[in-house]
């Protein structure tokens, strides 16, 4: 298998299909040798009705007899190996995309916060149980039911004209199914999936919901989108298993047909009984392949629509060249133009920036809701490209940085602080395995919340539940300030780091911010609390995604006690400063 730094990132899953070209072409030969064992019963039946019964040779039923079960028991093996094999296959092809897919995922989330979803991952595991189930092994049968058809035509040419003219008749049934419920099976695989957002969306938040009284309205639309999924996949089952059920009628009909032939053929001494009986189990192994493939229609096509998605989620990602690795960084962030929009949205929140933060210097951002003070943070940090301008860090462009490279050297504390189901000291080490423990309790200190974590029930081990559910706001905001700080990043983002804090906990922040300016730590605060830019150096004041001020902080400070100026600039920034906790 190629390694994903020399792999087209366009053709991941074709390779990751490639890299089990070996399997799969032991696949097609124990398929093949499991059709030819598969006449081991035609061929049985042809012997003792014509040659057993017509002798009476009992030693000639027994040595039949006795290489027909040889025959079975190697079938047996033959059969259970190549199940084995498919499952081998499955597993070889999740492993070679799980993370690719994960990255894929990933990325789309951060691409449109909106539409948070695990659809990829789980196009993933459909396409793995697919590989394993019995649908596949029916397709791989397919291309070896010509040599039941020529056995076939080797008893008689009827049987044989009779068989193809039934095949030709199941396939065009087969496409005809595959036209009439594409889209229907489509749009109820849509349905069920928006279905399963809003039951997710629902129990995520149930705590709001139970405590505003929404969960019966709640409840009321997500009953809604089910009964359409349920009502779009009960009707595509009806379509799906009517074509099931007509296509073993035929199959049947077919069977019986062949049975009618044969008997008029003995009877005018054209063939005999134990060629019209074999004639009728080749024909009903030879088109067994395409009714099973009816019958598992539907986990064909959602398999197929998996694959598809997934090659689409994957098309840009994957093998990239490894950049030029670049000197740790000090912290100097500087914008030249910068226009920018959350992913997903045209209209620009940030208008032209440009601005400069040396390093070691701590920037305060102050100004009114949806201002775009948020929208700067994740920009400074590459989350979200801007749409026009170039952000450097240290004179590189952000993109220059691999994410994982700069991501260690950031920290950063959001608005809404999401911890992750596991210990304490897990999440402070951001879940480094090799995370050593006075890292940990350095980062726990520079935070000032040692104490808060020897208070918990086992203290750095305390098992906080996922998002962090066992902790108070405050807790989890401090504890993710300590996230933050861990191996003393260069630069710090902090979004409304004093949001759920008491008073212990805002001077244990003022203190953390005092330790930061001492090591010479760039920071960039966005704040609504004016005791949140106490130590800033410098201030900046958004408005309508336009800075309206920038410079030292007492500067900056005394003219917004100033009169309001021709904007309005300095009455909008004091009422925001007054404590107005929205999201910028």
């Amino acid at each position: 298998m190629a390694s994903k730094h020399s792999t087209p990132s366009a053709s991941l899953p074709v390779r990751a299909l490639a890299g089990s070209r070996r399997t799969f072409i032991g696949l097609a030969l124990f398929s093949l040798f499991v059709s030819l064992l598969m006449l081991t019963g035609p061929l049985y039946m042809l012997q003792v009705y014509d040659r057993v019964l017509m002798s009476n040779s009992v030693p000639t039923l027994v040595a039949l007899t006795g290489l027909v079960a040889a025959l079975y028991l190697t079938l047996g093996i033959l059969d259970w190996c190549r199940q084995s094999l498919f499952s081998v296959a499955a597993s070889q092809i999740e492993g070679r995309l799980a993370e690719p897919v994960l990255d894929a995922t990933f990325e789309q989330n951060m691409a449109d916060a909106g539409r948070t979803s695990d659809q990829t991952l789980r196009d993933l595991r459909m396409v793995r149980r697919f590989i394993a189930s019995p649908a596949l092994p029916a397709l791989f049968d397919a291309p070896f039911a010509p040599i039941f058809f020529a056995v076939i035509f080797m008893l008689h040419w009827v049987y044989g004209i009779w068989a193809m003219i039934g095949a030709a008749i199941l396939v065009t049934l087969a496409l005809i199914n595959q036209l009439v419920n594409k889209r229907a099976i489509a749009e109820a695989e849509s349905q069920e999936r928006t279905a399963q957002g809003q039951a997710y969306e629902l129990l995520r938040q149930s705590e709001v919901v139970s405590a505003m009284g929404m969960r019966e309205r709640l409840r009321a639309r997500w009953k809604t989108a089910f009964d359409a999924s349920d009502l779009s996949m009960t009707r595509s089952g009806s379509s799906l298993s009517g074509f099931t059920s007509s296509t073993k009628a035929f199959r049947l009909l077919l069977q019986s047909g062949i049975l009618g032939i044969g008997a008029y053929l003995s009877i005018k001494g054209a063939s005999t009984p134990g060629a019209m009986i074999a004639a009728s189990i080749l024909m009903g192994r030879a088109i067994a392949p395409i009714e099973q493939t009816v019958g598992q229609w539907r986990n064909v096509a959602n398999a197929r629509s998996a694959w598809t998605n997934m090659k689409k989620a994957l098309e840009g990602k994957g093998a990239t060249s490894e950049p030029m690795q670049l000197p740790p960084i000090k912290g100097a962030v500087r914008f030249e133009g910068v226009v920018a929009a959350p992913p997903g949205m045209k209209t620009p929140v940030l208008k032209r920036l440009n601005f400069q933060m040396e390093a070691g210097t701590i920037l305060g951002v102050i100004g009114p809701s949806a201002s775009g003070k948020s929208t700067l943070a994740r920009v400074v940090m590459g989350l979200w490209p801007p749409l026009a301008g170039t952000v450097r860090i240290d004179g590189a462009e952000v993109s220059a940085y691999p994410a994982a490279t700069l991501g260690a050297q950031i920290g950063y504390l959001p608005q809404r602080v999401d911890l992750f189901a596991g210990s304490v000291r897990e999440n402070i080490a951001r879940f480094d395995p090799q995370a050593e423990p006075q890292a940990v309790l350095d980062a726990a200190m520079a935070a000032n919340c040692h104490e808060l974590i020897l208070r918990l029930p086992d203290g750095y081990d305390t098992e906080i539940g996922q998002a962090g559910a066992y902790l108070s706001d405050g807790q989890r905001q401090r504890i993710g300030l300590a996230r933050a700080l861990y191996g003393s990043p260069a630069l710090i983002i902090l979004d409304e780091p004093n949001s759920n804090l008491d008073a212990e906990g805002d001077t244990a922040l003022q203190n953390a911010i005092v330790g930061l300016k001492q090591r010479g730590a760039s920071v960039l605060i966005i704040a609504h609390r004016p005791n949140a830019i106490t130590h800033c150096d410098k201030l900046m004041v958004l408005t309508e995604g336009e800075i309206r001020l920038f410079g030292p902080r007492d500067e900056v400070l005394a003219k917004l006690q100033g009169q309001p100026g021709p904007d309005g600039t300095a009455s909008r920034v004091s009422a925001i400063r007054r404590g107005d906790n929205a999201n910028g």
